[in-house]
């Protein structure tokens, strides 16, 4: 028998379009399982991503962080639900946790798609990353009074060589920019041997470890 499933429509919040979805089945829920059973807790990620290209009618591959997290929530939402409780072991003693979560008290933070730093010598135009952990994928481009570098031309290395060439404190204005691009973060708040403590979420491998428990 052929079972129909429901499709579903979701607003991305940096490319600003619907995207149709349909939720994940047992078959694939047993499959992401599987891969962080038998592999690292990455190939359960990259199980998934994969997956999500089969759900829905966009390429993960050209979603900035922020949409692919927010797709990642919304098919949770409708595959599994909105509420699960979530266990893992306290980074500081070891002990176990358990926490129950609830989808829909995760948000987007930030105000902006954009944001441009000046600075004496430099305009660095910033953008939405795919990996906000690589503050050279947050630079669309670099501007002196000589030359514009579109980062978007440039190889990793090339990048890299140029964030170590900046001052300490251009950088550390780059990522204080960087924190008012829309994201998602999330803190989970919990209380492990009589101290209360908190774990901070950030990353699409971070909201995956969280959302998919299975």
């Amino acid at each position: 028998m052929k079972i129909e499933l429901p499709v579903y429509t979701t607003k991305l919040p940096v490319k600003d379009i619907s995207v149709e979805f349909k939720p994940l089945i047992v078959k694939e829920e047993k499959i992401i399982a599987s891969a962080k059973e038998t592999g690292s807790p990455m190939d359960g990620y990259n199980t998934l991503i994969k997956l999500i290209d089969t759900k829905t009618d966009i390429d993960t591959n050209d979603l900035t962080e922020t949409d692919l997290i927010h797709l990642m929530l919304q098919i949770r939402k409708k595959s599994i639900g909105e509420k699960f409780k979530t266990g893992f072991n306290c980074p500081y003693t070891g002990q176990p946790v358990s926490l129950e979560v609830n989808c829909s008290d995760i948000k987007v933070a930030g105000d902006s798609k954009s944001k441009n730093v000046l600075t004496d010598k430099l305009s660095i135009d910033l953008k939405i990353p795919k990996n906000f952990s690589d503050i050279s994928s947050c630079i669309e481009s670099i501007e002196s009074i000589k030359e514009k570098v579109e980062f978007s031309t440039l190889s990793q290395e090339q990048r890299n060589e140029i964030i170590d060439s900046l001052p300490i404190l251009t950088k550390n204005e780059i990522e204080k920019a960087v924190e008012s691009l829309l994201h998602y973060e999330h803190t989970l708040e919990y209380e492990s041997a009589g101290t209360k403590r908190k774990i901070k979420l950030s990353s699409a491998e971070d909201f995956f470890t969280l959302l998919f428990v299975m």
